[in-house]
């Protein structure tokens, strides 16, 4: 079972005390190297009572991490308003160096086709052409016939914290298809989550907090209005009763997509299907990534996989965020809140496959960071 890890207040070093010290003895004006110093505590105190408010009970990677929570939803400040970047760049900056010790893939990893194709040959009945129901939406471009293509490569992007910092944006973009799940946030964390998006996975709450967030009166609160634009033209991917509540959010929105409806439950039988091919016994609600990373093997050759990693500390206890970007009016992030994901064992199955060689599964930054100095 996944824990949640409880937030801290994290002060600034003991030589930062002594600097900040000596500094108002040495004469009448504070020093600059005191002045900058104060001017990027300030900074980093606001950004983490935004980040505290938004994220509840997420562990943060800033220097500062409020215990008392200010909901400032109910004001002018909030996430759609605020500049995602600085946000992302003073995370980065603070963003320890992650150790996952025995919960890292393997790294001696060489893609199996035989193993592939084992799996392939089980998935198959997940093909968007048989498991959905496609329907186009809005004026959609004569590029998007609604035949489904066939792909070499292929990422499926989670969204978990360890993403920040991690700069694979540029290797996600590099694949032939980009499949992101429950319509994240991308715009100001394009360098470590890439820009493109073809499809998008969405579980069973997100067509729902979709339509309710449509119908705001403030619409400043609205953050999933300018995530559709974002992917506007794209493929989006619901359970079978979802369909009229995204119908009147596209049309209110006047957006375009390709809707691919499924004809039954998107997780009907996935327990036993992922049972077999992991060789162990699957419980529990499988989880809207397990659908995707399956399905996508139906249509793509060479699968890749980001940002899926669901505990909340590495091997030496660092916090890492179960989301890389804040949650939302409407939803704010909380991990497994019910219990009913195995998330952990379905972990244990993506890295298993990992070490079959049926896919590739990034945990970690795909290029060496930069250390701040």
């Amino acid at each position: 079972m996944v824990t949640s890890v409880g937030t801290e207040v994290v002060s600034w070093s003991q030589d930062d005390r002594d600097l900040d010290s000596s500094s108002r003895g040495a004469g009448r004006w504070p020093s600059p190297f005191f002045i900058c110093t104060a001017l990027l505590t300030a900074t980093c105190f606001s950004l983490s009572m935004f980040w505290g408010a938004t994220l509840e009970g997420v562990p943060q990677f800033l220097p500062y991490v409020m215990r008392n929570k200010t909901d400032l939803h109910s004001g002018a400040i909030h996430f759609g308003a605020v500049h995602s970047g600085a946000i992302h760049s003073v995370a980065r900056l603070f963003r320890p160096t992650l150790d996952f010790a025995n919960l890292a893939p393997a790294s001696n990893w060489k893609y199996s086709a035989e193993a592939f194709t084992k799996v392939r040959n089980a998935t198959m009945r997940l093909h968007p052409d048989t498991h959905t129901v496609k329907l186009k939406l809005g004026k959609l471009s004569k590029q998007a016939t609604g035949e489904f293509g066939h792909y070499n490569t292929c990422a499926v992007v989670a969204n978990s914290g360890i993403l920040l910092g991690s700069r694979c944006g540029t290797e996600i973009d590099s694949k032939d298809y980009v499949i992101r799940i429950d319509l994240p946030l991308i715009r100001g964390f394009e360098k470590d989550v890439g820009r493109r998006t073809n499809m998008t996975m969405l579980n069973a709450s997100t067509p729902k907090r979709i339509k309710k967030s449509s119908h705001l009166k403030n619409r400043t609160k609205d953050v999933y209005e300018r995530r559709l634009r974002d992917i506007d033209g794209t493929v989006l991917v619901g359970g079978k009763n979802s369909k009229s509540k995204i119908m009147e959010a596209v049309k209110l929105y006047k957006l375009s997509f390709l809707l691919l409806s499924s004809r039954s439950s998107q997780k009907s039988g996935l327990n036993k299907l992922a049972s077999t091919l992991g060789n162990k016994k699957f419980g529990g609600n499988p989880t809207t990534g397990l659908v995707t990373v399956l399905m996508m093997t139906t249509f793509c050759d060479h699968p890749y996989l980001y940002g899926f990693f669901p505990f909340q500390k590495d091997a030496n206890n660092t916090p890492i965020p179960y989301h890389y970007y804040p949650g939302d009016f409407i939803k704010p992030i909380e991990q497994n809140a019910a219990g009913h994901h195995h998330m952990a064992r379905e972990y244990d199955f993506f890295r298993d496959l990992h070490k079959q060689g049926v896919l590739k599964m990034q945990v970690g930054p795909c290029t060496k960071r930069r250390e701040t100095p």
